[in-house]
């Protein structure tokens, strides 16, 4: 699975690598993900998913990567082998945010459909999570 969200906003610049680098934002907020755990650069975090018998979690695990203007977060899937998981690079320019989703996940048939709408959630409300957040960080 492979998504690309482009977010415009005249204030944008590499001062928002810090909101972005931090997985208790954007794991919750991308993947709806719970009971996310951050230790310098490594991060657990638990992906609630739809299976034909009823609800299951999916735990990603991974190390987040930053540079001045980008953040990329290596991904991989507790329980499965190294094709499952992926990476998200996050492009910061000024005026404008750039992220990169690719996503390989345990039964994908089923789950992806829901991740995508998840990752479309974010599209639509990234804009106001990202005002809110810098507010609350004083960005």
């Amino acid at each position: 699975m492979e998504e690309k969200i482009e977010i415009y906003g005249n204030d944008y610049d590499e001062k928002l690598s810090i909101i972005f680098a931090d997985p208790n934002f954007l794991m919750p907020n991308l993947f709806g993900a719970l009971n996310v755990e951050v230790k310098g650069s490594d991060f657990t975090a638990e992906v609630p998913l739809s299976t034909l018998l009823g609800k299951a979690t999916m735990v990603i695990y991974g190390k987040i990567f930053t540079s001045l203007n980008s953040v990329t977060y290596v991904i991989n899937v507790a329980g499965y082998g190294p094709d499952k998981g992926g990476k998200i690079r996050i492009q910061l320019d000024r005026g404008r945010v750039v992220m990169d989703i690719e996503f390989n996940i345990p039964l994908g048939f089923l789950n992806a459909r829901l991740i995508k709408s998840r990752i479309n959630d974010f599209r639509n409300k990234a804009s106001e999570l990202i005002r809110v957040e810098r507010i609350k960080r004083k960005i």
